[in-house]
């Protein structure tokens, strides 16, 4: 991404957050480790957006029910380019890019102002929480990633 890119452009979901002062170091700079749970805040407001777009008041505890699975982390990758400070305020940008058979890709930038902070890739495995066992993600978690996304997510493997 170069310097003259907006790097909020082709996220649908933006979370302001301000930074709190316990997420920094003795410099005042955010630790590093933190920044994956700042990516962890974009996705559950994410699922709590895209599930409030099946028209589901109680958003976020619908998820289960609405798609009948559910997701763990498998890797993350963090390429940090500035350093956020104690009480900045920071947008957590989220999308899902790529549908595989039983994962998904999301991609979270951590932008402050007009500087990109992070780029966060992560990988999640779909599960049935029942078995605990890994399982193909969920065509109708496809279908309304698909809807509510700006850049529709690549879709590499097909379901039977």
């Amino acid at each position: 991404m170069t310097e003259s890119q907006n790097s909020r452009e082709g996220f649908r979901l933006i979370t302001p957050l301000r930074v709190r002062y316990a997420e920094a170091d003795m410099q005042g700079i955010v630790f590093n480790a933190n920044y994956l749970a700042f990516a962890d805040v974009g996705v559950t407001e994410y699922f709590r957006a895209l599930v409030g777009a099946q028209g589901n008041e109680d958003s976020l505890g619908k998820f289960l029910e609405l798609f009948g699975g559910d997701n763990w982390v498998r890797h993350a990758e963090v390429d940090f380019h500035a350093p956020a400070k104690a009480d900045d305020m920071i947008d957590i940008c989220l999308r899902i890019t790529r549908f595989g058979r039983t994962s998904y890709s999301a991609l979270a930038h951590i932008v402050r102002d007009d500087t990109l902070l992070n780029v966060i890739k992560l990988t999640y495995v779909w599960f049935d929480p029942a078995t605990e066992k890994v399982t193909p993600v969920s065509p109708k978690f496809i279908e309304a990633v698909t809807e509510f996304e700006i850049i529709a997510p690549e879709l590499a493997a097909v379901h039977a």
